[in-house]
């Protein structure tokens, strides 16, 4: 990866025709005409690394040059922490690609795993009242830039996990709150006899099933009667089991090995595999459902140590 440098910005206004990417999260009836604020910016060798689009809003409020300025910053701060993470764990990451960032109140979600499963690395898009609140997910969405993965449950775990532990500003889905607590909440909530703590009662929450699920299809999950998709309750309990189970596995097993499982599954543009279940017992000496077991216990025993 390669250290940031402030850019520029300059102004398009009412570019036309916009082409909206085929797997945007928010499509319109028609191409409109809108207004567009670029933000450049290089390397410290002046190589360019991509530039953000700040798109005029078709309602709501509209990032003003400091707000354009402060987002812009807080990605460059959050590409030298994912820098320095991979450079302190000796874990190199992919490439740096060109950047194409937009920011538009049309995006309900940040996004940049799925583009680049598309084969469009680089491409990250921001719902612009999550950046002008200064959560936007940027160290979550740098981590599927820089390591994407073909397994939907890795790649969210690890994006969110990072987020948690080296990210500079809240984010989704715990906005601060440790994971582990957070998970512990969306579990009494999907299975509320788990209120009195039992591990045991958690039987109903398959993790193995998440595990089967390649990228770009979503995290699903059935829970007795209850389904947990696309929707925002569902992925605000889904993404906070992923990163809760992958910071598990780094916390106790190491993340080299956690890395070894990891790259049994790259991302490979079009092509779907989420891995083998054979997988886990070749790196860890036991299957998913054991390790799955063992997070279940260690939740139930962090929320007694909490509660004391």
């Amino acid at each position: 990866m390669r250290s940031i440098s402030i850019g520029s910005i300059r102004s398009a206004a009412e570019v036309t025709n916009l082409r909206l990417p085929a797997d945007a999260c928010e499509q319109l009836s028609a191409e409109p005409s809108v207004g567009l604020d670029i933000l450049e910016f290089s390397g410290r060798d002046g190589e360019p690394l991509g530039q953000i689009e700040f798109e005029h809003p078709f309602q709501g409020e509209q990032l003003d040059p400091a707000n354009q300025n402060e987002f812009k910053s807080d990605l460059c701060r959050e590409i030298a922490r994912l820098e320095q993470w991979a450079a302190d764990n000796n874990w190199p990451p992919s490439p740096a690609p060109t950047f194409q960032v937009t920011v538009s109140d049309r995006f309900k979600i940040s996004k940049s795993l799925v583009p680049a499963w598309y084969g469009r690395t680089g491409r990250m898009e921001f719902p612009a009242w999550r950046v002008i609140a200064r959560k936007a997910a940027i160290a979550h969405e740098l981590v599927h830039v820089f390591f994407p993965n073909g397994n939907r449950l890795l790649a969210e775990g690890l994006a969110v996990y990072l987020q948690a532990e080296i990210g500079g500003n809240p984010a989704f889905p715990n906005f601060g709150r440790p994971l582990h607590e957070l998970a512990r909440e969306r579990l009494r909530d999907m299975v509320p006899a788990f209120s009195q703590g039992d591990p045991a009662d958690l039987e109903p929450v398959h993790v193995v099933e998440l595990d089967a699920i390649a990228t770009p299809s979503p995290l699903t999950l059935k829970v007795g009667n209850d389904f947990y998709g696309e929707e925002p309750r569902g992925q605000a309990h889904l993404y906070a089991i992923a990163g809760s189970f992958v910071q598990f596995l780094i916390e106790s097993r190491g993340l080299a090995m956690f890395r070894k499982l990891y790259e049994r599954t790259p991302l490979v543009p079009l092509q779907q595999n989420g891995g083998a279940s054979k997988r886990w017992p070749e790196i860890y000496g036991l299957s998913l459902g054991e390790l799955s077991n063992e997070w279940k216990l260690h939740i139930a025993r962090h929320g007694e140590l909490t509660e004391d």
